[in-house]
């Protein structure tokens, strides 16, 4: 039997109705919440911890991780991986980086996109003990039509993208992967619309929500309108609007070109990123947004991936590379802001697997206008609902999995103080105390 654990007087943010409740008691038995307000109870076998002027939050979501990366065994990539994310030997990679994750307070991780068997390989191992880490959602590999686009990652992290040109590869696939249990699907880059439809019945059937990345900025085969009407309710990227709310010249131009070959695309690429804003029309921005609302969609916006690819590619020389990043990110923040004014529900997402890259994702939001409770919304209990098990985390209530972070600011006063943890509880145990 786990400990029993009564969390005193805490500051409580109630994700569900956006609300702080003040001192606030959090009874733990068994690894779950038991009862949450003001505890009466004997406390015998009790471990009492007081929390006064403390604030408590459910554990945190990571929304789009690739957690597979840390399992590769080429000695290229390991190297690769170290020396970007300055973490320590190739070896130690897997314990450090999801450690860093649980004691950071970010106590799930939905990973879209790896090999099923390393992602195992970590769930697993994170059960049985052997390593500290956060409960792991994945999705097994990117599936989406050949030629893959990450064929050359296949290299490196066999089983990473899959390839689905058949109605058959999609029931042939679903049903392996369900099999090895994911819990969500990634649709990636290029589909023919008849196997896209087939493929979100089939995951209906299995119960799997589909997670859908368009691809490229421009130039997409399911874009996100096309991709909400068939039934897609989480969409990754804040670029993905782009070419469905083109004005009608440019949409026009844009769809005439989408067999063409790369040279007329790239002719067309760079007239639109040298427009910019003045390229959109707010008129279908505006309808797009209507229709994301209409069907609760969510948008996982990964703003972090391409500030830190910029940051990489300012150590190059390729000017002509730096400048089409500028574009592509100066649009991500545009589309960013434009959501957050509607409302639109947004999801925490960092693209990686850093855990300091989940924070700079909530400071980046937060600078473009999103409230600091709504960042914890995106945190927490919007990732459960869209991964349907909402009854089981994404908040601090009764019977829900004891997955709790205590900081020592309040985090909505400003977002920043997400990094004041003061203790952090995965399924009911204490795995760090200041």
């Amino acid at each position: 039997m786990k400990e029993r654990i009564l969390l005193k007087n805490a500051n409580l943010f109630d994700v569900e109705n956006g609300t702080l409740r003040d001192n606030s008691d959090i009874l733990i038995e068994d690894g779950v919440v038991k009862e949450v307000g003001k505890v009466d109870c004997a406390e015998g076998e009790l471990r009492s911890i007081d929390c006064s002027g403390k604030y408590a939050l459910p554990g945190l979501f990571e929304c789009h991780a690739h957690l597979a990366h840390l399992t590769s065994k080429d000695p290229k990539a390991k190297k690769q991986i170290t020396e970007d994310f300055g973490t320590s030997d190739g070896d130690e990679l897997e314990k450090q980086v999801l450690r860093e994750f649980v004691i950071k307070g970010i106590t799930q991780v939905r990973d879209v996109g790896g090999p099923v068997k390393n992602l195992k390989y970590l769930k697993d191992r994170i059960s049985k003990g052997e390593l500290l880490g956060p409960d792991i959602y994945y999705a097994g590999p990117m599936l989406e039509k050949s030629p893959l686009r990450w064929e050359e990652m296949n290299k490196m992290l066999p089983g990473l993208t899959v390839a689905v040109d058949s109605k058959e590869d999609a029931e042939r696939i679903i049903e392996e992967i369900s099999y090895q249990g994911v819990n969500l699907i990634k649709t990636f880059n290029k589909f023919d619309v008849d196997v896209f439809k087939y493929l979100l019945d089939l995951a209906v059937k299995h119960n799997l929500p589909v997670a859908h990345d368009p691809g490229t900025a421009l130039f997409q085969s399911i874009p996100m309108d096309i991709a909400i009407d068939l039934g897609i309710r989480c969409i990754e990227h804040a670029k993905a609007p782009w070419p469905v709310v083109l004005k009608d010249d440019l949409k026009k131009e844009h769809d005439s070109l989408l067999n063409a070959g790369p040279e007329d695309m790239e002719v067309f690429r760079r007239k639109v990123f040298s427009l910019g804003a003045d390229s959109i029309s707010t008129i279908k921005l505006q309808q797009l947004m209507d229709k994301m609302l209409e069907n609760d969609v969510f948008l996982c916006t990964t703003l972090h991936a391409l500030k830190y690819l910029k940051k990489l590619q300012s150590k190059k020389s390729d000017k002509d590379m730096m400048k089409k990043l500028e574009a592509v990110d100066e649009m991500q923040g545009f589309f960013t802001r434009e959501m957050i004014k509607r409302n639109v529900k947004i999801l925490i997402g960092q693209d990686g697997f850093i855990t300091e890259f989940t924070f700079d994702e909530m400071r980046y939001l937060n600078e473009l206008g999103l409230s600091e409770s709504e960042i914890i919304r995106g945190a927490t209990i919007y990732p459960s609902e869209w991964l349907g098990i909402s009854d089981k985390v994404g908040s601090i209530s009764p019977n829900k999995k004891a997955n709790i972070l205590i900081l020592n600011k309040n985090p909505l006063e400003d977002i920043q103080n997400i990094r004041t943890t003061y203790m952090v509880l995965l399924n009911g145990g204490i795995v760090f105390q200041k």
